[in-house]
């Protein structure tokens, strides 16, 4: 090849290059290579796996987060779940909706870290912003509380430096908008999802008049890419099981192993806490009524005709000790079965869900 030649193959590489660089209209024509597509599919993050009380080292309390086509859902929202956030790299100001399945303690308390670290993006980088927040009754006194206990700490800094977000008076604007609701049925809709709320046996043992106000629920969401049930808390419930008739995926809480580590449990907390036999009566109750074994989840995703179940809200000791949560869903279910850790991601694709790879 001559010189001349040489220079102007040159040339056109470099010009090539540069226009790719700084993105000139039809550069991408010259490469072989097609634009990649953005991956469509429903990605399931678990922020926290533990039920609780007591708090645990290793497992943030439940926390669960859908990403569906890139637009991210929150269910629930546990005591460690903004840290949980900051390590998956998720960014929390990007999370517009957020959904409760009943307000327990350890399924709402994370809620004013989220808040606070949501309206600090907003107030640092001005950022208007809408977050909504559905539950059942009361949910709407949760939000309010807890935006007026996270802007107590902003007042010395809206002292001097006064922001967008205030009314005047001292107080501040809540970009937070509650949504309640108490009864079955479609409570939210968007381009991307619809959730069905239907109520479960959680709160069975709560007298009549207590159960008219306080209301636990199970979420069944239909993605584009298929169907997830959340169980929230429940126990044994016909109604979970109508809701999650056909899902692809049941995400169910399991709170016991087995009959036998159900009833060792409360044992130990009956002797560790000096509990008189009524109490310790009253908690075993409550495990056999309002929560679920693995029996109840292998019973339940047999008759609801589930392909897949991811389980959380549960406290194994070990490697050895989780996978026996799952062999024990297996006893009944034939489907796959999944027993995830905090961070764990799983993704689903027409229907069909495992670890995202």
């Amino acid at each position: 090849m001559c010189v001349s030649a040489l220079v102007a193959a040159l040339r056109a590489i470099v010009v090539l290059a540069l226009a790719l660089a700084v993105g000139v209209p039809g550069a991408e024509a010259a490469q072989d290579t097609p634009a990649a597509v953005p991956k469509r599919v429903t990605e399931i993050v678990f922020l926290g796996t533990a039920g609780g009380p007591p708090l645990r080292l290793d497992r943030s309390e439940p926390s669960t987060l859908l990403i569906v086509d890139g637009r991210e859902y929150l269910i629930d929202c546990g005591i460690g779940t903004m840290r949980r956030m900051i390590e998956a790299g998720i960014k929390s100001e990007q999370i517009k909706t957020i959904f409760f399945t009943h307000l327990h303690a350890d399924h709402d308390l994370g809620l004013a870290d989220v808040m606070a670290n949501d309206f600090v993006h907003a107030d640092l980088f001005g950022a208007a912003a809408s977050f909504n927040i559905y539950g059942p009754p009361q949910t709407r006194e949760l939000v309010d509380a807890a935006f007026h206990f996270i802007t107590i700490g902003f007042r010395p800094f809206e002292a001097e430096n006064p922001s967008a977000y205030r009314l005047g008076n001292g107080q501040f604007a809540s970009p937070f908008v509650a949504h309640e609701f108490d009864r079955d049925g479609v409570i939210f809709r968007d381009d991307k999802i619809s959730v069905t709320a239907a109520e479960n046996s959680h709160y069975a043992l709560m007298p009549t008049q207590q159960r008219e106000v306080l209301k636990s629920y199970s979420y069944r969401i239909e993605t584009p890419h298929g169907v997830i049930v959340f169980t929230g808390d429940t126990g044994p419930s016909d109604a979970v099981a109508r809701l999650a008739k056909g899902a692809d995926v049941l995400v169910a809480e399991a709170s016991s192993r087995d009959r036998e580590d159900r009833d060792r449990f409360i044992r130990s907390m009956a002797a560790r806490n000096h509990w008189l036999p009524k109490r310790a009566q009253t908690f075993r109750a409550h495990f056999i009524s309002e929560h679920l074994d693995t029996d109840n989840i292998g019973e339940l995703a047999t008759k609801a005709g589930v392909k897949a179940v991811v389980l959380y809200h549960y406290d194994p000791l070990d490697k050895a000790d989780q996978s026996a949560y799952a062999s024990g869903v297996k006893k009944k279910f034939a489907g796959s079965v999944f027993a995830p850790d905090d961070l764990d991601r799983y993704c689903m694709i027409t229907g069909i869900v495992g670890p995202c790879r």
